[in-house]
C-alpha cells in the first residue's frame, strides 16, 4: 500500500458518535420552520481555533506561512500568504498541497482516474491504458487495482453503488452530499471538519428563493440521500440537515483538472480550498496530481497578499465566466480583466458603427454552440450530422458568423470566442487526419488568444499546437498536402516543434513543478526527440538554431494567416 492510500486508509477510520456529528453539521435550531432561512454565519477569520485546524499540518502540506483573514475579494474570509518578514513566494512554486477530505469525479472525464486513490493510470501522449477496473456493480466506479477497489468498497462505494446505477448522471457535488452523509454516519468526520463545514458559505437564500432558485433541485437531491442512508425510516438522518448540507457541497466543491486536461475532471470538498476566493485573473491555480489538490503561484503573491484562483475555465469568453459564476456561486465578477474585455468589446462595437454589444453575444454563443456541435454531437452520432462532421462547413459558418456581426469592422481573432474556437478546429482536423487546416487553426489560435501566455493552459495549448507539428512533419513526400507549393517547407515545421517541445519542457516545469507526472511525459517526449537529430544538428535554446527559428516561425505564421504575432 503507497503512502496515499495508507494515509486515506487511516484518515477513514475516526471514530465520534452521531450525536456529536449531529450537533457539528446542524445549527442549535433544527426545526421545520428554520427551514425556509439561511443559517447565522460568520467569517473562519473570527474563528482562531477553526482556522489553526484548517491549516495544521494534518490538513495541509504549506511551502509559506499562510493564514485566513479577511477577504478583499468578498465579504467574508480568504486566504493569504502570511505577513511578516518573508518574501512571499515567487512565480510558479507549490504554495501547498493537501488530500481532499472528499473527491468524486466527472462522468464527462474521469476514465483514467482511480475513484479511490485518485491517482491517474493512463499514459499521457498516447500511452496505453492499464489496470484499468471498472466496478460490474454500477459500471461507473474505475480503480486502478484491486486493493483500491477494496478499499473504496468498504469506506464509501457499497453505498454509492446503488445510486450510481440508478442515477449514473448524477452530478459529483450531489454525489459527494450523499457521501459526506454516509461519512457522518459510520463516524469518518471529526467534530472540528463538521464545524468547518457547517461554517462554509452555502448561498443559501439564493439557492431557495421563489424567483430563479432552485429549491425543487435541492430538496430532489435531499430527499434522495434521506431514502438512501439509515435502515428503516426511523434511522434516516433528518432531512432539515440534509437541506442545509447540499448547498454546502454545491458552492464549496473545487473544481479541479488534471495537469494534461483543460476540462474538470473531478469535484473535492477540501478544507483549505475552500478558503480561496475567486479572480478570472488569479494568482494561484489548483490541479490534482497523485490524489493530491495542488495549489501554485502563476506570478509572484507577496507576504500579506490574497491567493486566489479562478474558480471555472478561464479561456472562456467575459459574458460566459459572468453567467457561469453567477448561476454557480451568485456573484459577477469585476475584476480588472473583467473590465478590460467588456471595454475591448464596447471600443470595437463603436468602431463598427453598425452592430451592437446584444449582437456580439449572440454571435458569441453561435460560435459556440457551433464548435460544440462539431466537437460532440457530430462524433458521438457519426454520420447522423454531416454538416457538423465536415470541419470547412463548420469554419465557413463561423466566418460567417463573424462577418455578420461586425460588417464593417471585423471581428477579429483575438476577440473572444475565436481563439478557442480555432483551437479547438486544430485539434478536431487533426482527429480527422488533415495537418494542414489543423496546423493553420492552430497556429491562428495559438497567436490571437489575449492573455493567458503562461499557466496550466497555455501549457496544454502548447502541446495541443505540438501533436499538430509533429503530424505536419511527418507527412510521407508523395502527401496530396505536400503539393501544395504554399504549404511550409518541413525544415521549418520542424524546427518550430523542436522549439515548442523545448519550451513547454520548461513551462511545464514551471507551471506544474519537476515532480508532476504531466512534466516528466513532455521531457521524456522532449529528449526522444532530440536524440532523434543527426549528429553535430543544432538544438534549442543553442544561437545557431534560434537564428534559425526566427525565419522559420516568419515563413509559417505568414502562411497560417496569423496577423497577431509577437515572436515566439
Amino acid at each position: 500500500m503507497d503512502d496515499l492510500t495508507t494515509s486515506l486508509a487511516q484518515n477513514l477510520t475516526i471514530s465520534l458518535s452521531p450525536a456529536d456529528l449531529q450537533a457539528a453539521f446542524s445549527n442549535d435550531n433544527n426545526d421545520d420552520d428554520d427551514l425556509g432561512r439561511a443559517p447565522p454565519r460568520m467569517g473562519f477569520n473570527t474563528k482562531p481555533k477553526l482556522c489553526q485546524f484548517i491549516l495544521s499540518r494534518r490538513n495541509v502540506t504549506a511551502s509559506v506561512p499562510l493564514e485566513i483573514r479577511p477577504s478583499g475579494c468578498s465579504t467574508g474570509s480568504g486566504l493569504f500568504i502570511a505577513p511578516g518578514e518573508q518574501d512571499g513566494i515567487e512565480a510558479g512554486r507549490e504554495i501547498y498541497r493537501s488530500k481532499p477530505l472528499m473527491l468524486a469525479f466527472d462522468g464527462a472525464g474521469d476514465d483514467g482516474w482511480c475513484h479511490f486513490c485518485g491517482g491517474y493510470f493512463e499514459g499521457y501522449f498516447g500511452g496505453e491504458k492499464g489496470g484499468v477496473r471498472v466496478c460490474s456493480g454500477c459500471g461507473v466506479g474505475r480503480f486502478c487495482s484491486k486493493e483500491c477497489q477494496k478499499l473504496a468498497w468498504n469506506r464509501f462505494h457499497k453505498e454509492e453503488c446503488k445510486v450510481l446505477k440508478s442515477t449514473p448522471g448524477i452530478k459529483p457535488q450531489s454525489l459527494l452530499a450523499h457521501r459526506l452523509v454516509w461519512f457522518q454516519q459510520k463516524g469518518y468526520i471529526t467534530t472540528e471538519q463538521g464545524a468547518v463545514i457547517q461554517g462554509l458559505e452555502a448561498h443559501f437564500d439564493e439557492y431557495t428563493r421563489e424567483d430563479g432558485g432552485k429549491t425543487t433541485e435541492v430538496y430532489d437531491v435531499a430527499m434522495a440521500i434521506r431514502d438512501v442512508t439509515g435502515e428503516g425510516r426511523e434511522k434516516k438522518i433528518d432531512v432539515g440537515l440534509i437541506w442545509k448540507l447540499v448547498p454546502q457541497l454545491w458552492t464549496n466543491c473545487v473544481r479541479l483538472r488534471g495537469s494534461s486536461s483543460r476540462e474538470t475532471v473531478a469535484f473535492a470538498l477540501e478544507l483549505v480550498t475552500a478558503m480561496i476566493n475567486h479572480s478570472c485573473e488569479p494568482n494561484a491555480f489548483a490541479f490534482l496530481e497523485k490524489g493530491e489538490i495542488r495549489v501554485r503561484s502563476l506570478r509572484k503573491i507577496a507576504a500579506g497578499e490574497e491567493i486566489t484562483i479562478c474558480y471555472i475555465d478561464p479561456t472562456v469568453d467575459v459574458k460566459s465566466r459572468r453567467e457561469i459564476l453567477m448561476d454557480e456561486h451568485f456573484f459577477e465578477c469585476d475584476c480588472a480583466r473583467c473590465k478590460d474585455e467588456i471595454e475591448t468589446q464596447k471600443r470595437r462595437v463603436a468602431a463598427d458603427g453598425e452592430t451592437s454589444m446584444a449582437t456580439v453575444r449572440q454571435a458569441q454563443i453561435s460560435m459556440l454552440d457551433l464548435i460544440k456541435s462539431a466537437a460532440v454531437t457530430a462524433c458521438k452520432y457519426p454520420g447522423v450530422y454531416p454538416d457538423f462532421a465536415n470541419l470547412t462547413v463548420v469554419e465557413s459558418k463561423m466566418n460567417t458568423i463573424m462577418k455578420n456581426a461586425f460588417p464593417n469592422f471585423g471581428w477579429g481573432d483575438d476577440l473572444d470566442p475565436v481563439p478557442m474556437v480555432r483551437l479547438c478546429l486544430s485539434v478536431l482536423y487533426l482527429e480527422q487526419g488533415k495537418p494542414a487546416p489543423a496546423l493553420r487553426n492552430g497556429l491562428r489560435g495559438y497567436f490571437a488568444r489575449r492573455g493567458g501566455r503562461t499557466g496550466p493552459n497555455a501549457v496544454n495549448i502548447l502541446v495541443d499546437i505540438i501533436h499538430v507539428l509533429i503530424a505536419a512533419s511527418c507527412l510521407s513526400p508523395d502527401s496530396p498536402v505536400l503539393k501544395d507549393v504554399s504549404f511550409p517547407l518541413r525544415v521549418d515545421i520542424s524546427n518550430i516543434m523542436y522549439w515548442y517541445l523545448y519550451k513547454a519542457c520548461k513551462e511545464a516545469g514551471e507551471v506544474f513543478g519537476g515532480d508532476c507526472e504531466y512534466t516528466k511525459a513532455i521531457g521524456n517526449l522532449f529528449a526522444k526527440m532530440m536524440a532523434g537529430l543527426p549528429a553535430g544538428a543544432s538544438k534549442p535554446p543553442e544561437e545557431d538554431f534560434m537564428e534559425e527559428l526566427e525565419g522559420s516561425l516568419r515563413r509559417v505564421v505568414e502562411w497560417a494567416g496569423v496577423w497577431v504575432y509577437e515572436g515566439a
